[in-house]
């Protein structure tokens, strides 16, 4: 996402860089490195229910965007309960772009 690594080089942090897609990490054998994987879930536009793709560990997570978790959208089977979650208040008081979590 191009956005993404805008951000990242925009706070020109040493702690952290972009690394693009994660399907590119799913199978790597870096056992040591910290990453997270964010995940847009249901996806905007087209309201998929998305997994992380790279197996979660003690230096992996997910922080899962729930921005457009809402059952009118999408056919939602069960309730959300992954460690990191961030949710919008954009649909409520039309603030787009806030996260809370």
């Amino acid at each position: 996402c191009v956005g993404l690594q805008t951000q990242t080089d925009f706070f020109q942090n040493t702690h952290f860089e972009y690394d693009g897609d994660a399907l590119l990490l799913k199978n790597s054998s870096d056992t040591t490195a910290n990453l997270i994987e964010f995940v847009t879930s249901p996806n905007n536009p087209d309201g998929n229910l998305r997994e992380a793709v790279v197996p979660q560990g003690a230096s992996v997570r997910a922080i899962y965007d729930h921005a457009y978790y809402w059952p009118h959208f999408t056919a939602i089977p069960a309730a959300a309960d992954e460690d990191v979650m961030i949710f919008t208040i954009s649909k409520l008081t039309s603030h787009a772009g806030s996260r809370i979590g």
